[in-house]
């Protein structure tokens, strides 16, 4: 009797002889009995697959081992677990297997003795290579139920821990990921209704996601129109694209969950009102999404759709929070700061709208004549070029029609030289005054796309943010005017003081040389005596003049050196008895603050000096945490204040710088019993 290696060398070779037709019949036999195995492949691949594997057979029959078909069924087993194949159907293939090769050889070989004795050995080499692969697959669905288990175990508790998250964008998030982890290199995107186009838009993340196919999916949406994909559960929706970056991925998920790649989970609320979607798959080639790892998902979602409605409440009021701030800030500089520089208005501008609606960049374009200049930008990207014509660019046609535009895809839609080639989408609003635009107000990229709510939203915006350009424009027309009165008043300074002083000084030239050709020396002489008096005084009130216009000392030694400085050149050398006083530690104060004391104590100064007729002066200034006090006190004549013209004496000046600094303001005087004037200016430390 040949021995049991002959005997399956023998069998090798009566199974080659019959190769194809045990080929077709092991197919037809698994496409019969077990259709899951292969619900993919087509006919001709199937043939492939099983001549293969009666070959990689063979050949363990012929060199009497069985190490190549072990290792054919190692790389196999753990897709047949993943795929949801079960060890009894994985046992039944195997012997549908032994039954077409048993068949082959009794096809091939003659009934008698040698063919039972080969017919046997084969079957023993079968309960080999079942203890093989039930031991191999038995492990495997041990530590896949295992495996399951525990997972099944961890994502209960982090559905029940997803209720504590006090951020609705961290458990959106925190959701995302455990739901991806129920898949291997698992993804999940969830979208979420909105509630101004009704349309849905991602808002969490999370998984084994590329960077640049997470940008991609930032631009796609769920919306009535586009590409038909079915959720589970049947419900169809539309997929599109916002932009071009984004249309490939728009493409292509059609396709994944066709191939159960990918699968796309409705979430409902208790009402079965539609939250949003769940959007999961694998980024493992070939991956198939298991009917329990979908009712797992299932029921995730299921018990969190509360948490999700919640969530996406809270972020909705999150945002009209923000933007009520952003409003209420803009409101903020148009009533209370009047005095900001246009250029630090249109700053805030752009940085508030891209605040709101969340933009990478935002630019203000104002009307000149035919075209459009920017006049200011914050955040990346910024226009390439500083004009527009109105007549031919899209900017121009935007603001003749004066209504907020959407661009979704600003490299279609703007041509090149008009936009950066790093904006994927704008924003565009008209900025309205008295019914007539003036300019727009450009933000790029929001990360999902801009949509209804931040139209509506910067509409409101931009009407507070033409108050604000107005009101600053009007404020920068009163300091030119302001700057106007200053040379006006100068001006009657000079021809008062300094101009009737050199006119004198004339005079007495003229009178000292007609003495001195008269031969009256005496006489000459004092009228010089006269002359240089006059020059004298001329020269003090030219430093004076001088000094109001530009002190030095205010950039270089701050509010407390300059005033010391002005009474050092002026008062002292007018015989005025002027001294100052500080309580608490001198601090540098906002330039502009420092500049408008400095202007009301001098000009207190100017009238102890020239009106009052004071012999003694002081100057108390006081720093407190929020405030610097400062009162100016002399001991003139002093004057009533009910008698006192509207504005004289300089005391119109002195109430509109004090009101400029938002500061309190109290003047106290009468006649003989000298005055006191008191400022309390508000300070930010």
């Amino acid at each position: 009797m040949m021995d049991t290696n002959t005997l399956l060398q023998h069998a090798a070779a009566a199974i080659r002889a019959q190769k194809d037709s045990a080929t077709i019949e092991l197919a037809d036999l698994f496409l019969k009995r077990l259709p899951q195995w292969h619900s993919k492949g087509n006919y001709p691949e199937l043939i492939t697959h099983f001549s293969y594997f009666i070959e990689l057979i063979c050949s363990c029959m012929h060199d009497n081992t069985l190490a190549p078909l072990a290792k054919f069924f190692a790389a196999s087993a753990k897709e047949k677990v993943e795929q949801g194949v079960q060890l009894a159907d994985i046992l039944e293939g195997i012997m549908l297997g032994k039954l077409c090769l048993s068949a082959a050889i009794v096809r091939q070989l003659p009934s008698g003795k040698e063919r039972e004795n080969i017919l046997a050995a084969v079957d023993l080499l079968y309960v080999d290579i079942n203890k093989i692969t039930g031991a191999k697959y038995s492990k495997l669905l041990t530590q896949q139920r295992d495996a399951e288990h525990e997972r099944t175990k961890l994502l209960l508790e982090a559905t029940r821990s997803i209720t504590n998250f006090t951020d609705s964008q961290a458990a959106l998030e925190h959701l995302a990921q455990v739901i991806s982890e129920t898949l291997s290199q698992g993804f999940c995107i969830i979208f979420l209704r909105n509630a101004g186009t009704q349309g849905l838009a991602p808002q969490a993340s999370w998984g084994h996601v590329s960077e640049e196919y997470k940008r991609c999916f930032d631009g796609v949406r769920l919306c009535p129109e586009g590409s038909t994909i079915t959720a589970i559960g049947g419900k169809s929706f539309g997929i599109c694209a916002l932009n071009s970056e984004s249309f490939a991925i728009a493409q292509d998920i059609p396709r994944q969950i066709i191939s159960e790649n990918m699968a796309m989970f409705p979430i409902y609320s208790n009402t079965n009102c539609l939250h949003g979607i769940a959007m999961v798959g694998s980024a493992v080639p070939d991956y198939i999404i298991a009917p329990k790892q979908k009712e797992l998902i299932e029921g995730i979602l299921h018990t969190v759709s509360a948490t999700i409605e919640l969530a996406a409440s809270v972020k909705e009021k999150e945002r009209q929070l923000k933007e009520s701030e952003s409003l209420r800030r803009v409101s903020n500089l148009l009533l209370h700061h009047p005095e900001t520089k246009i250029h630090d208005v249109h700053t805030v501008i752009c940085n508030e709208a891209r605040s709101i609606v969340q933009g990478t960049g935002s630019s203000i374009l104002l009307k000149d004549g035919e075209y459009l200049r920017h006049s200011c930008g914050t955040g990346f990207p910024q226009p390439p070029i500083s004009t527009f014509p109105i007549a031919t660019s899209k900017y121009g046609e935007i603001l003749q029609q004066g209504n907020a535009t959407i661009i979704k895809d600003v490299q279609k839609e703007i041509p090149e030289d008009q936009r950066s080639d790093k904006i994927r989408t704008m924003l565009v609003v008209p900025l309205i005054e008295c019914g007539k635009p003036i300019g727009l107000l450009l933000i790029s990229n929001k990360e999902s796309g801009f949509d209804f709510i931040d139209k509506n939203i910067m509409e409101l915006f931009a009407s507070q943010a033409s108050m604000a350009l107005r009101n600053a424009t009007l404020a920068e027309q009163s300091d030119k005017l302001v700057v106007a009165e200053e040379r006006q008043r100068l001006g009657r300074e000079l021809h008062d003081s300094v101009t009737q002083a050199l006119y004198a000084v004339t005079l007495c030239a003229d009178a000292a040389s007609r003495s001195m050709s008269l031969g009256k020396e005496k006489v000459a002489t004092e009228q010089l005596h006269a002359l240089r008096g006059m020059a004298q005084q001329a020269m003090r009130d030219m430093r004076s003049l001088i000094f109001d216009l530009h002190p030095p000392e205010l950039k270089n030694e701050g509010l407390v050196g300059a005033i010391q400085a002005r009474m050092n050149s002026v008062e002292i050398r007018s015989g005025l008895n002027a001294n100052i006083i500080v309580d608490g530690t001198e601090r540098r104060l906002a330039h502009s603050t420092e500049e408008e004391m400095f202007r009301i104590a001098i000009e207190a100064l100017s009238n102890a000096t020239k009106h009052s007729h004071a012999h003694n002066v002081s100057v108390s200034l006081a720093y407190k945490p929020d405030y610097v006090s400062m009162s100016i006190t002399d001991d003139g004549k002093g004057f009533a204040l009910d008698q006192l013209p509207t504005g004289g004496m300089g005391l119109r000046n002195i109430r509109e710088r004090a009101n400029k600094l938002h500061a309190t303001l109290q003047i106290d005087s009468t006649k003989n019993n000298g005055t006191i004037i008191s400022l309390v200016v508000p300070v930010n430390c």
